[in-house]
């Protein structure tokens, strides 16, 4: 049976109190929080003095072909590395790109003024695992693959790789199929040599897969490391006939009269007929593979095929053709049962509705079960796409007004704050997309968006639309609700700057300058911490969420990866991930520029835990590069501080005037 959830998707306010009772008594206006408003407004950020190496750590493992050195030295006096003469700026700061070796790494950093100062940091650079040569006789059992129990179905590709002797042969045997590998060297060699008609020249075993798939499959092996020559690889299609369930791949050696063999730890079972499971978290995460992009999560009591599964990873038909994955801890099987059967997941759709809510207008589409959606969001044309899988058109009527669709669902309308004047909502029309695909167009007024979000009210889908918030005309942003968010905290400093000085305390120090200027300027300010502390980024989406925030603004500063130079690579970012936060990005980051002065890197989408939430416009902004010396000996300036949170507001005003 499918529980019933809340009709706003936002978790119970008592609960979500109690979990963040610090934070959200830390974030109230009153005598306490301008004390520490204050303190943070007039601190002045330090860090050491003298030689100092702020990164890499003694005894750090670093595994790319470079690093970075950052410090400071006393202003003014030489510094070298590793005897080479180093640039300091005015405070002293220093930058340095060293290359490493293989192994351990000695970086000598000396400082000269009077007496003489030096520190010694050892890094390693752990070397690669040498190749297993034709002397020896071995399979590397560590490096077969696949070693994740995996659920496959008629059609599916699996990749068989090792490491071994070269000069063998190897093949793969499992549930009574022989799968001959190759080396590696030869399929390379194979996929780039062509004979007449522009078939590959040099034959490689085909698994029982046409020469047209085999040509298109040959592309993973492009990303095999060039000089692999104890690399095996090799690849099966799963065919109609096979039926094997736990079944491990046995990897099988030989070389004149010897043989070895070794199975994976996989285990690979065939599902022919798929299982029905039901979502169990308000929010569940959906990707498109395992560990990679994101899709427009599910609300709980979404009933999914499962026909295949990654290890821990489920695979979910949405319908033809539309896969999706879903952590098993983000499921449960009906009746506990993994092989039990009920009704598939499909509903007809008889109607589509308009209501209201205290956070916009609301779309309701009701079904007789939850079922499986994404939302697709475009700015031109202003519209919501929503596509529901298992939705079969039976639709008689499509209301464009107002009105209550469901019990309780238009009870909100006409209170006070929620007018019964123009939402967002111009009008809606639907159309049966593809045989299992029911897709409902939303065309919205003007020309931005403020967030929306979709949950269940029994079996009826609701997609809500924020309404624009009551701005007032002019410079004030009166009727403005922002969620200001310093980023790390706590045990998570962020990046580390040439003194020392950790990147969460530049963030805590910007984001409460900036909460001055908004309020001063009449907009209510939520800050998700104002002190050291450490909150989860979840935590500090739902804080914003439960306090019906318009924006969020994430307040970082930057690094880079080691290998990379930050005396050439650094700046002023800002990202988003939703098409409706892409504008508010620019205008932050053009404004950033414009009156810091720092390079441009310009507005980006990214993946973020703090820029994917949909139901209110998310950015996060990279103010500086903590690691650049002059970046960082700016960030460290009040003054500047203050001219970063000018910006930002300055920024925004220019966005809410378009």
């Amino acid at each position: 049976m499918i529980s019933r959830i809340s009709k706003h998707s936002l978790a119970s306010l008592s609960i979500l109190t109690m979990m963040l009772q610090p934070q959200v008594v830390l974030a109230q206006t009153g005598p306490a929080q301008n004390q520490v408003q204050n303190l943070a407004q007039d601190q002045v950020l330090k860090g050491a003095e003298g030689l100092y190496v702020a990164y890499p750590k003694n005894g750090s493992k670093i595994g790319s072909r470079a690093t970075f050195i950052i410090g400071t030295a006393t202003p003014g006096a030489p510094v070298k590395i590793n005897g080479e003469p180093v640039k300091t700026n005015k405070s002293g700061f220093f930058a340095r790109v060293i290359p490493l070796s293989y192994g351990s790494n000695n970086i000598r950093v000396t400082q000269e003024n009077g007496e003489a100062k030096e520190q010694i940091v050892t890094v390693e650079r752990p070397s690669p695992r040498p190749p297993i040569s034709a002397a020896q006789w071995k399979i590397d059992q560590a490096s077969i693959e696949p070693r994740i129990n995996q659920g496959l179905s008629v059609g599916d590709l699996i990749l068989f790789r090792a490491h071994a002797t070269p000069g063998g042969t190897m093949t793969v045997s499992m549930a009574g199929k022989t799968i001959p590998l190759s080396p590696a060297e030869q399929v390379r060699s194979a996929r780039s040599s062509k004979g007449k008609n522009g078939k590959q020249a040099v034959k490689t075993p085909a698994s029982d897969v046409n020469f047209g798939l085999a040509v298109a499959y040959g592309k993973v092996f492009q990303q095999i490391p060039r000089g692999a020559s104890d690399l095996y690889v090799g690849y099966y299609k799963v065919q109609p006939t096979d039926v094997f369930r736990d079944a491990h791949p046995r990897f099988t050696l030989k070389k004149d009269t010897r043989a070895l063999a070794y199975d994976s730890p996989a285990r690979l079972t065939v599902v022919h007929q798929p299982y029905v499971a039901q979502t169990v978290n308000p929010e569940t995460v959906v990707r498109v593979s395992p560990g990679k992009a994101r899709l427009t999560p599910l609300p709980q009591g979404v009933r999914l095929f499962i026909d295949g599964w990654q290890g821990t990873d489920f695979r979910c038909l949405y319908g033809q053709n539309k896969h999706v994955f879903v952590d098993t801890k983000d499921l449960i099987f009906e009746r506990g049962n993994m092989v039990a059967s009920g009704p598939p997941p499909q509903s007809p759709v008889q109607t589509i509705n308009i209501s209201r809510d205290l956070y916009g207008d609301a779309v309701v589409v009701p079904l007789n079960q939850r079922l499986p959606m994404e939302v697709e969001q475009s700015m031109s044309p202003n519209k919501l796409t929503l596509r529901i899988f298992g939705a079969v058109a039976d639709t008689d009527f499509a209301s464009q007004q107002y009105q209550e669709a469901f019990e309780g669902a238009g009870e909100e309308a006409g209170r006070e704050g929620n007018p019964k004047g123009e939402g967002p909502v111009e009008g809606i029309s639907w159309k049966q997309k593809s045989d299992d695909v029911y897709e409902v167009e939303i065309r919205l007024r003007g020309s931005r968006q403020w967030g929306y979000y979709c949950d269940y009210v029994g079996s009826n889908l609701v997609l809500h639309v924020r309404r624009p918030p009551p701005l007032t005309p002019g410079e004030s942003l009166a009727g403005l609700k922002i969620c200001v968010d310093p980023g790390h905290g706590g045990p998570q400093p962020g990046a580390t700057g040439c003194s020392g000085v950790t990147e969460k305390q530049v963030n805590l120090a910007i984001a409460i300058k900036l909460k001055r200027l908004l309020e001063a300027s009449g907009a209510t300010v939520i800050m998700t911490r104002v002190d050291d502390r450490d909150i989860d980024l979840y935590d500090r989406v739902r804080l914003a969420r439960s306090a019906n925030c318009d924006i969020l603004l994430s307040v970082h500063n930057n690094s880079l990866p080691d290998g990379r130079d930050p005396n050439k690579e650094h700046g002023t970012s800002a990202y988003f991930y939703n098409p409706q936060a892409k504008e508010l990005a620019r205008r932050l980051n053009d404004s950033l520029v414009a009156n810091l002065g720092f390079p441009n890197i310009g507005a980006r989408y990214q993946n973020l835990a703090l820029t994917r939430p949909t139901a209110l416009v998310s950015v996060l902004v990279e103010i500086g590069f903590m690691i650049n010396p002059d970046e960082y000996e700016k960030l460290l300036d009040p003054e500047v501080e203050q001219k970063a949170a000018q910006a930002l507001l300055a920024g925004l005003k220019a966005y809410l005037r378009e």
